[in-house]
């Protein structure tokens, strides 16, 4: 995946209507427990291979509600 079609995935998933299955949004400030990533990265992947589909994704940097 090249720079400008991870531009447009993002673009993508910011423009869901709200974070689902396989979509997690982390604004991750200074007070973000890393620790949490192993589980995000379990859930995530377990909901994507339930649903069939070939990946999830856990973007930091975004609020999840704005």
């Amino acid at each position: 995946m090249n720079r400008l079609d991870l531009k447009h995935r993002l673009e993508q998933l910011q423009s869901l209507k709200a974070e689902n299955e396989v979509v997690e949004f982390k604004e991750a400030g200074n007070n973000y427990d890393f620790r949490k990533l192993g589980k995000y990265f379990s859930a995530l992947s377990n909901e994507a291979n339930l649903l069939g589909k070939d990946c999830a994704w856990l973007v930091f940097g975004i609020e999840n509600k704005t």
